[in-house]
């Protein structure tokens, strides 16, 4: 038997990593150094990609229930509200940005982990590791595990993987430069109630000279406000009270409120940081151990979820023998460009609000509401927010080779309402995303009109679900479903719900076989 995968850290991508491998039927190990669980909301939001993929894994719609959602974000400048940016332009179920606790987002994923048979085990640190690449011992990887009591333990594992934190041992012993910097502003930073008509169905911005401040609502009138440039000077041992979070507030916003009841505050720096690489042998970085950035867009906790949603699947392929280890290089090469991506837009949105100076300051206040009411900018805005426009065009695994439909190789599925051919062969009206499956690839054939044949004969060797599409009924969702997948094509859907390769129906036998054969091991046709 295989030793278990070696899981460090068990916060939000810890646990990701732990509930996919272990429901893909591989074997892991999740410790975590930390003897009881984070009770304080670092990372509030949760974003309508992320709610996508855990709904796929039964847990959206506990976390909409416990959650507050937003329906859109107001930005203030100038004494005024600027523009309002409109989340229900997502083009999503969850059109709407979540805020809930990182504490209740972690008892999720815990308890989801644990239905799988994963415990963790905690006041269990990694106190150091080694391994020997070229070896071709099973598990390359030794490391050695402190436990509670002082106990040092060493185990062999095949793979391990780092969500340690900003402070990865992994990362340090890799001697892997964590390229970036720190941003000069000072930060404050408190969970508190509001009396005012600030609403809680949306969050406020507010870009001033004195800088930046945000409230973000967690429903009840309970707020979390970020603030750069605080009054006092942060030092060790010390805490925002509640009245300079007020004056604060006073000073920067047009808006009458009174703070009362302050849970929790803390000083921060905003670190923008990312590691040149992902993988080294048998060991595998993400979350906040591969990359940290600045809280403006909620991005970084979601963006270490979907890390291991990528990762596992493919993990798991290379353990079961059906895949290369060459496919585990398209982690990094796929989540290596999001990470960019998150670290550019955080910090140029930081700066921009954050923005200081006087002429800044003047043009923003000045060319914001036109901008900002733009439609394509509503439009563009609340997709990248939402991780929604997050795709993998330029990774190797993508294959485009069709024509029609603007639904292309690297690019997320989205939810349409298609016609779904049913096992006793007849059709029944149903929305895309429950054709889709998180436990293997799927081949989705797209009818026109003409939908009596099906799509190409598969390999035996690897678990792949063919279902055929036609478009529906209704006319705005039949224009709807001819836009995204054409009237004769043939999509492979990854586990993760992005397409791995795209073809016409009638040429996609000859392309898909090579396809397959690089990238799975699929020796065995029928």
């Amino acid at each position: 038997m295989t030793d278990p995968v070696l899981i460090v850290g068990a916060g939000p991508t810890g646990l990701t990593a732990a509930l996919e491998l272990s429901r893909l039927g591989i074997a892991v190990r999740l410790i975590e150094q930390a003897r009881e669980p984070a009770t304080t909301s670092r990372a509030i939001g949760v974003q309508a990609r992320t709610l996508e993929l855990l709904h796929q894994r039964g847990l959206a719609e506990e976390m909409v229930r416990l959650g507050n959602p937003a329906c859109g974000a107001s930005v203030y400048g100038g004494g005024k509200r600027l523009f309002r940016l409109d989340f229900t332009h997502v083009d999503s179920p969850y059109n709407f940005l979540l805020f809930i606790s990182q504490a209740e987002t972690e008892r999720l994923l815990r308890e989801a982990a644990l239905r799988q048979g994963v415990a963790i085990e905690r006041g269990v640190a990694l106190a150091g590791l080694a391994q020997d690449a070229l070896s071709h011992d099973p598990s390359p990887v030794t490391a050695t595990l402190r436990h509670a009591d002082g106990r040092l333990e060493q185990m062999k594992t095949p793979w391990l993987i780092s969500a340690e934190g900003a402070h990865s041992l992994t990362r340090a012993t890799l001697d892997l430069h964590f390229e970036g910097k720190t941003l000069d502003q000072q930060y404050a930073l408190g969970d508190l109630d509001i009396a005012s008509d600030l609403t809680d169905s949306e969050l406020h911005i507010f870009s001033s000279e004195h800088g930046f401040m945000g409230l973000f609502p967690m429903g009840g009138g309970h707020f979390r406000l970020i603030a750069s440039n605080p009054f006092s000077k942060p030092e060790t041992g010390t805490a925002p009270s509640l009245d300079e979070l007020q004056r604060i507030y006073d000073q920067r916003s047009p808006i009458p409120a009174r703070f009362h009841d302050l849970s929790w505050s803390s000083w921060f720096r905003i670190n923008s940081r990312m590691v040149p690489r992902l993988k080294a042998g048998g060991l595998l970085l993400g979350g906040d151990a591969a990359h940290i950035h600045s809280p403006a867009g909620g991005q970084g906790m979601n963006t270490g979820i979907q890390d291991m949603i990528n990762l596992s699947w493919k993990l798991a392929l290379v353990i079961q023998g059906k895949a290369p280890a060459t496919l585990l290089d398209t982690y990094e090469q796929d989540r290596l460009p999001v990470m960019r991506n998150v670290l550019s837009k955080t910090e140029n949105l930081t700066g921009l609000i954050g923005a200081e100076s006087p002429l800044l300051r003047s043009v923003f206040n000045h060319l914001a509401p036109y901008v900002g009411g733009n439609y394509l900018v509503q439009e563009t805005g609340a997709a990248e927010i939402s991780q929604l426009s997050l795709g993998y065009r330029h990774s190797p695994l993508s294959a485009n080779h069709i024509h029609g439909g603007s639904l292309h190789a690297g690019d997320r599925v989205p939810d349409l309402r298609v016609r779904r051919r049913t096992t006793a062969g007849g059709w029944a009206d149903a929305n895309l995303h429950d054709a889709l499956d998180p436990s293997r690839f799927v081949l989705l054939v797209a009818h026109g009109d003409d939908a009596g044949t099906h799509g190409p004969s598969l390999p035996s060797t690897l678990d792949i679900a063919t279902i055929d599409l036609a478009p529906p009924a209704s006319p705005p969702d039949r224009t709807r479903y001819e836009t995204v997948l054409g009237q004769s094509s043939v999509y492979l859907v990854r586990p993760d719900g992005y397409v791995a390769f795209a073809a016409g129906r009638y040429t996609a036998a000859t392309q898909l076989t090579p396809y397959l054969q690089k990238w799975f091991n699929t020796r065995n046709h029928d």
